[in-house]
C-alpha cells in the first residue's frame, strides 16, 4: 500500500506545445490541490514556465513521433522506465501513442496506475499494414491493465473494441476540451469586410490541405476577394508544394504561428477539411468558441463539434466538390445569420466541451488512487 503522502503525479507528452496547449488545466488543479507534478517531455520553449512553477518538475526525454527504429523505440521505454522508477508517482498520465504504449508499459512492469488518453489514432490505423498489426498487440498488452481509459470519441473506442484492444474501464470525454477563457467570444469581422478563411492545422494530406487549396482556386474564380489562410507546420516535405500555393495565389501561408487566436478572431470562419483520424478536433472548438462558424467534415472527431446549419457546416470529406458547395453557401448567408451561426457555436462549446469537465473526470481517478 502506498503511504498517503506521496503526491506525485506523472504527465508523459510527445511535445511540449501539447502540453501547454491542452493539459496546462490538469497541471494547474493538481498543483491546486498540493499534488506535485512531475512533466516527462521532449525539450521545448513552452516548458520554461513550468520548470518555475513551484510543485512542478520537468524531465526531458525526447520523442521521435514518426520514428520506426526499434532501438530508439526500446530507448524510450528503458528511459520512461527509470524515470518513473525513480520517482514512484502515484499514477501516471500519457497522451499520445507512443507515451501510451511505453509509459503505459513501464508504469504497468512498476505496478504503478497509468491513465491512458486516446487523443486520435492517427494514420497508423488508417492503413492495414505490419506497424498497424504491432501497434495493436503493443496497445492489447498495455490497455487491459490501464486504470482507465480515456477516448475522445465513441468511433475511437468502438475500434479499439472491434480490433479486440480491451480495457477494465472507460470514460468519453469532450476531447481536449477547450480554455474558454484564453478562447474568448469576439466581435465578428465587420460586414463590409471580404470574406477570410482560416485553416489550421500540420500541412499534410490527411488534414485536408489539398482539398482546401483546390476550394479556394474554384471559390475564387466566382469571389475574387475571398481569402484563404493556412496557418501550421509542414510535415512529410510539403515545404515546397505549400511554397508554390503562396506565390501562384491560391492561400496565404501564415506558418506556424503560437497566438493563433489573433488570427482566428480576423477570419469569418474556419475550414477543416480532416479525414485524420482525430480524437477530437481542438482547432474547431477553439473557433466556435471565438465565436467563428465551423466548416468541417462529417469524420470522426470533426462532426461532434459542429450542430450543422446551425453552427457551421458539415461536408463528406475529400470532396471538393462539396467543400465549394458549403463555402459557396456560406458566402452567400446574410451577415446576421453569420453572426448568429458564431454566437451558436460559442453556446455549444459552453454547454458541452469546457474544458473543466475533462480536468474534473482526471481530478476524481487521480484523488481515488491518492486516497490508497
Amino acid at each position: 500500500m502506498r503511504r498517503r503522502h506521496n503526491r506525485k503525479v506523472m504527465i508523459i507528452v510527445n511535445a511540449a506545445t501539447n502540453l501547454a496547449n491542452f493539459r496546462n488545466e490538469i497541471i494547474e488543479g493538481l498543483l491546486a490541490e498540493n499534488y506535485e507534478v512531475i512533466i516527462v517531455s521532449p525539450a521545448g520553449k513552452r516548458l520554461l514556465p513550468y520548470k518555475q512553477k513551484a510543485g512542478c518538475q520537468v524531465i526531458e526525454i525526447p520523442v521521435n513521433r514518426h520514428g520506426k527504429n526499434p532501438f530508439q523505440e526500446m530507448a524510450l521505454f528503458m528511459k520512461y522506465f527509470r524515470v518513473m522508477k525513480a520517482k514512484r508517482p502515484i499514477c501516471v498520465l500519457t497522451y499520445t501513442i507512443k507515451p501510451n504504449i511505453y509509459g503505459g508499459m513501464a508504469a504497468r512492469l512498476l505496478r504503478i496506475p497509468y491513465l491512458v488518453n486516446i487523443t486520435g489514432l492517427g494514420v497508423v490505423f488508417d492503413n492495414k499494414n505490419m506497424l498497424q498489426k504491432t501497434i495493436v498487440v503493443l496497445y492489447r498488452r498495455v490497455m487491459k491493465h490501464a486504470t482507465c481509459v480515456f477516448f475522445q470519441n465513441k468511433t475511437n473506442r468502438s475500434t479499439f473494441i472491434r480490433l479486440g484492444i480491451g480495457f477494465p474501464c472507460s470514460e468519453i470525454i469532450p476531447g481536449s476540451g477547450v480554455n474558454l477563457e484564453a478562447n474568448t467570444l469576439e466581435p465578428y469581422p465587420a460586414e463590409n469586410e471580404p470574406p477570410k478563411f482560416l485553416f489550421v492545422a500540420r500541412i499534410m494530406k490527411d488534414k485536408g490541405i489539398h482539398e482546401y487549396v483546390d476550394a479556394a482556386r474554384i471559390i475564387r474564380k466566382q469571389y475574387p476577394q475571398a481569402e484563404f489562410h493556412v496557418i501550421g507546420n509542414c510535415e512529410f516535405g510539403y515545404e515546397e508544394q505549400v511554397a508554390k500555393w503562396a506565390e501562384q495565389g491560391d492561400i496565404i501561408y501564415h506558418g506556424a504561428q503560437p497566438d493563433v487566436h489573433s488570427f482566428m478572431k480576423k477570419s469569418h470562419a474556419l475550414i477543416h477539411p480532416s479525414f485524420y483520424m482525430e480524437g477530437m478536433s481542438n482547432v474547431c472548438l477553439e473557433a466556435a468558441a471565438t465565436g467563428r462558424p465551423v466548416i468541417t467534415t462529417n469524420w470522426l472527431g470533426c462532426k461532434e463539434t459542429v450542430d450543422d446549419g446551425k453552427t457551421g457546416y458539415i461536408f463528406e470529406p475529400r470532396n471538393v466538390t462539396a467543400l465549394v458547395k458549403v463555402i459557396k453557401k456560406f458566402i452567400e448567408l446574410p451577415y446576421s445569420d453569420k453572426v448568429t451561426m458564431g454566437l451558436n457555436g460559442r453556446k455549444k462549446m459552453e454547454n458541452q466541451f469546457d474544458r473543466q469537465l475533462v480536468v474534473n473526470s482526471y481530478m476524481k481517478e487521480i484523488n481515488r488512487l491518492a486516497e490508497y
